[in-house]
């Protein structure tokens, strides 16, 4: 889906809204991280990957939890 939007001011900087449809097909909400990538003459907007580093970084006995008991093997598991 497509769709037009304008380029307005924010501050000292310049902004350009998504509209909600558009915004909800791809998945983004207020706050999503999204990359800008400058291709010629045209914007790449892609939503920005997870970094494992700085996830791990945030982690704290707090926000760790025990195991999860799923059950007795089926299949082949090996245990």
């Amino acid at each position: 889906m497509g769709a037009r939007s304008h380029v307005a001011r924010w501050g000292s900087s310049l902004a350009v809204r998504i509209p909600k449809p558009v915004a909800e097909q791809w998945g983004v909400r207020e706050g999503s991280r999204i990359e800008m990538v400058p291709r010629g003459d045209r914007l790449v907007m892609r939503k920005e990957a997870h970094d494992l580093d700085e996830m791990l970084a945030r982690m704290s006995p707090e926000t760790l939890h025990g195991e999860v008991d799923t059950g007795p093997a089926r299949g082949r598991e090996v245990w």
